[in-house]
């Protein structure tokens, strides 16, 4: 009797012992989880963290939005062969050079968001930090600075002032344009030239370059300040149009052209720098300026 009860309290004890050492270590497993689960979760937020806001904000969506003005051409015009009628050219092929590298360095693949709308949209979206990059042929100014940060420049091109060619010979200089009616697209660095640099004329300001180049073809006004890449497929279009021999001043003469990001994102600058001089260095800008040149002379002569 006594062994048999010794026998059950052994049995006991050791039921108990096992019970307690399982409990045991399906804390331990849970506690290991918890902290596994936690570890990633401090990496993923600490990932975050590190980059600056339009970075967080694009791994966060997997989509970089896009600010531009289609009707720039060579920069941005919509592909009327497309069905989607989508926004091509220059910009929006550093743009997609922009998302391969983005992809690769947050490690998300980051798609495309083109919001087209006017460049005096564009340049009160990045200000306001509404969008992740403008992408629209923009100089940066210094009074554009104030509001908004620039890459490196991407390109360079010379200010004109284009003219029906038959009343070319009348132009020599910008005097020859004093009561005159200029167009020009708002809000850009080519207004504040005819408001500054050509004595006594009277400004047309449009919302987008066509409407401008409309003006002209219509009499309704007698010249067009244009960037010269902008002008060619004007005059590949319609030969009734020509650059004329008016120099405009020499501080005025020449544009410089960047892209612009929401102030306070010097990481997401640092990528974009780097991606125009593999594209420079490539050739690649010099030969998306002559096939997107083409393309928009087709269109518009179409």
């Amino acid at each position: 009797m006594k062994t048999t009860v010794k026998r059950t309290l052994a049995l006991l004890l050791a039921t108990a012992s096992m019970a307690s050492v399982l409990t045991a270590c399906g804390s331990s497993g849970s506690a290991a989880a918890d902290t596994s689960t936690d570890t990633q979760a401090a990496s993923a937020s600490s990932d975050t963290s590190e980059l600056g806001p339009v970075l967080s904000r694009i791994k966060e969506s997997g989509e970089m939005v896009i600010a531009t003005a289609s009707g720039y051409m060579p920069y941005e015009f919509v592909d009327i062969t497309s069905s989607n009628q989508d926004v091509i050219g220059v910009d929006m092929a550093l743009g997609d050079k922009i998302i391969e590298k983005l992809s690769d360095k947050l490690g998300v693949e980051v798609k495309k968001k083109v919001e087209d709308t006017t460049f005096t949209a564009n340049l009160a979206a990045v200000a306001a930090d509404q969008v992740d990059i403008m992408l629209a042929g923009m100089s940066p100014t210094e009074e554009r600075k104030q509001n908004m940060d620039f890459s490196d420049v991407y390109l360079k091109a010379e200010q004109r002032i284009m003219v029906r060619k038959a009343d070319a010979d009348q132009y020599k200089d910008i005097d020859s344009f004093n009561g005159k009616t200029i167009a020009v697209q708002k809000n850009t660095t080519q207004e504040k030239i005819a408001q500054n640099s050509l004595p006594g004329v009277s400004v047309t300001s449009m919302e987008k370059i066509p409407l401008a180049v409309l003006e002209l073809t219509t009499n309704k006004a007698d010249g067009v300040v244009i960037e010269s890449t902008v002008a060619q497929p004007y005059l590949i279009a319609n030969t009734d149009l020509v650059l004329c021999d008016a120099e405009l001043p020499e501080d005025v003469r020449y544009k410089d052209t960047a892209v612009a990001v929401p102030k306070g994102n010097e990481d997401f600058l640092e990528l974009i720098n780097e991606t125009i001089k593999e594209c420079q260095d490539e050739g690649l800008i010099d030969q998306w300026l002559e096939e997107y040149s083409s393309i928009a002379a087709e269109q518009n002569a179409g």
